[in-house]
């Protein structure tokens, strides 16, 4: 087995969810404020802690600098005045449309404790650096400044000066340090460096505490795209997700009483404890003892019964363009209910302020929309960004050597492609709505190809049965194709079987299957529950299965699994062996069944490539370049690029600022910055 260090990819197999933003290179002399932080306490022309209310929200009513709730608790002694709970220099966040007031309950829903998406998207996206609304600038955040080198090799990175926790206490460097040498770097902790932690080399980064609030990070080499990183929901919260003050007592290194009170306590050792009650995946909603620098904080957590509740967080940094401070809404709930259709049915009722998750289909749309006047909601459309709404994947590292060599075979692959009738697909499934694709960026991309996105997609029986003989794939007496070696063309696709996903792919793959028996391919549909779905696809043991088409514009650059053998989550689905040699640097090679052959190896090496380079337009060439191998080498069959999700929006829900778009990248709805959103009749 290789013990090379991994390579310098965005991504490992077990950082499912460390996302990389795609942005502009930014300024070598660092970044500089715009956007929605662009606002300075004297540029806003008003004092922030003056006790006389200036603004008016959305109701003409006077609100104040901090929500009455607060307000209260000061009055009562619980909390310091709101001057002494702001940093120095507050980020101050332009409202979408009015001043909004305080109060009211968001009203939203999860199918249960493992429904993190939903709100990793809605209340935890509080990085150092952050995307605008748009996503097409990074503004400060946590961090009130951000310094590269000249080679992009080392950052100093300064903390927004009295920035505090939810329970009052200081943020500082010492939080910094512990996050990285005792959480990041601990293998006990966290199984493999994160990737925006290391080098060229594979090597993890240094970390150098400058003072309370400056640390400087240095690579082995250039990391031009460490910026982007810090941007991110997770990546970009390395450094600041871990309170020092209240896990500490938690950690062996600081407590050495920390096994045995944890056994004590009902754990099986200090490391579970630790990780139930401060990782970064459930931080946030299961242990409402854990500070956070989130707009709102956990109050009961998501573990219970009926419901989930997260408060106001009153020592929360942002204020609007009147100095007051933010969030707007008092808490968020999350209804808990397992059942897609029974929360469809409570969405249709009005009974939420903003979802976009879960029933959004095409299949739910027309009732919505019907439903918008009953419900006192709108039907908010959001910008698609998939190239299809289901990618087909043959697994070409598959264990059996029949079947390798048919899905290795591109021209079996494209008589598949020409054997689907995509626009049957979209008249029964997509409601005569969307158009065929292949997996190729979208056209608002900057990287479209048409040839890409288009070629094979004819639908013809007869093509399709021309080029299997050609590649001699025969027909037996029972009209079914055997291959040279005798395999025959006989295969399962694995679905993944999740409410969250709805039918539709298992309705398109039986509607599939039917297209192929006509040119002599039996396929088999085995939906599995979606955890079993993923532990296989993981291990490889599948024929084909099918995704939604990540990658289609946004986090072209990011989500790259439908283009190369890499990205996040395992890689790419039509080859997971050949991902994890370039992601963990060839520690598993013993495990494949053959090396990555040189169309894959070409394009790993370009990646390396783009991964160093600092100038955004030379990044974009390189990526074209592996743009083109995928072109030329069709790894993977596209089906339908559909009309996009949507959302339902509260007609009592003020400053959402209009459609935006539904990316796993993007964070719906993040970026539209819902602490200002706020609620009025």
């Amino acid at each position: 087995m290789s013990t090379q260090q991994p390579r310098s990819s965005l991504f490992t197999k077990k950082r499912e969810g460390a996302l990389q933003w795609p942005a502009p290179h930014l300024s070598r002399r660092g970044l500089v404020l715009s956007g929605a932080t662009a606002l300075t306490a004297s540029a806003a022309g008003c004092s922030w802690f003056s006790t006389e209310p200036e603004g008016r929200g959305g109701g003409g009513g006077d609100k104040g600098r901090e929500a009455p709730m607060l307000a209260e608790r000061v009055e009562a002694g619980e909390l310091p005045p709101v001057e002494e709970r702001l940093p120095k220099e507050p980020v101050v966040i332009k409202v979408a449309e009015d001043m909004g007031v305080y109060g009211g309950e968001w009203n939203t829903a999860i199918t249960g404790a493992s429904d993190g998406p939903w709100l990793f998207r809605t209340i935890n996206y509080e990085p150092l650096l952050k995307k605008n609304r748009d996503f097409t600038e990074i503004e400060l955040n946590l961090a009130s400044a951000f310094e590269p080198n000249e080679d992009a090799s080392e950052f100093t990175i300064t903390l927004r000066e009295g920035l505090k926790w939810s329970d009052g206490e200081p943020l500082t460097t010492a939080d910094v340090e512990f996050a990285f040498h005792d959480v990041n770097l601990d293998p006990d902790l966290t199984a493999a460096v994160p990737t925006e932690l290391t080098g060229p080399d594979g090597a993890p980064a240094e970390l150098e505490i400058v003072d309370d609030r400056t640390f400087i990070v240095r690579f082995s080499g250039p990391k031009p795209l460490f910026e982007d990183n810090m941007a991110s929901g997770v990546s970009g919260q390395r450094f600041t997700w871990y309170p020092r003050h209240y896990l500490e007592q938690f950690h062996l290194t600081y407590n050495p009483n920390a096994e045995q009170e944890a056994i004590d306590a009902g754990f099986d050792g200090w490391i579970t404890r630790f990780t139930n009650l401060g990782n970064l995946w459930n931080f946030q909603w299961e242990n409402p003892d854990l500070p956070t620098l989130m707009a709102w904080t956990c109050k009961q957590p998501v573990s219970s019964e009926d419901y989930a509740l997260f408060e106001r967080n009153p020592y929360y940094y942002k204020v609007d363009e009147e100095g007051s401070q933010l969030p707007y809404i008092d808490s968020v709930r999350y209804n808990i209910i397992a059942d897609v259709e029974t929360m469809f049915a409570h969405a249709l009722n009005g009974e939420y302020h903003f979802h976009s998750r879960h029933f959004n289909d095409n299949a739910h749309r027309a009732d919505a929309v019907d439903n918008e006047e009953s419900g006192n909601y709108t039907v908010l459309d959001l910008t698609s960004t998939y190239s299809t709404d289901m990618n087909i994947a043959f697994n070409l590292n598959h264990t059996d050597v029949g079947l390798r060599k048919i899905f290795q075979d591109k021209q079996f692959r494209i008589a598949m492609s020409h054997a689907v009738n995509r626009r049957e697909l979209i008249d029964v499934l997509w409601n005569r709505v969307g158009e065929p694709s292949q997996a190729a960026p979208r056209p608002e991309s900057k990287f479209y190809d048409e040839a890409f996105a288009t070629q094979y997609l004819e639908f013809d029986a007869a093509l399709a049965n021309q080029t299997l003989d050609q590649a001699g794939y025969t027909a037996g007496s029972d009209g079914v194709r055997t291959a040279a070696d005798g395999t025959k063309l006989e295969f399962t696709v694995a679905i993944a079987d999740d409410a969250l996903l709805g039918t539709t792919w298992i309705d398109a793959m039986d509607m599939i299957k039917d297209m192929w028996a006509d040119v002599g391919v039996t396929l088999h549909i085995n939906a599995q529950p979606r955890e079993v779905w993923q532990a296989a696809v993981d291990e490889g043991d599948f024929d084909c299965t099918v995704w939604t088409g990540d990658g289609g514009a946004i986090d072209e650059t990011v989500s790259v699994y439908w283009y190369m053998a890499a990205g996040p989550g395992g890689g790419a689905f039509f080859a997971r062996q050949w991902s994890a040699h370039y992601t963990l640097g060839g520690v598993q090679d013993a495990e494949m069944v053959e090396p990555p052959p040189p169309p894959i190896t070409e394009q790993h090496d370009l990646y390396d490539q783009f991964m160093l380079e600092p100038d955004e337009a030379a990044r974009d060439e390189i990526f074209k370049q592996i743009l083109a191998i995928a072109k030329e080498q069709f790894y993977a069959i596209g089906t339908v690029r559909g009309q996009g999700s949507w959302a339902v929006v509260s007609n009592t829900l003020h400053n959402v600022g209009g459609e935006m778009p539904e990316n796993p990248s993007y964070g719906t709805p993040s970026p539209a910055r819902p602490e200002q959103w706020f609620i009025q009749e």
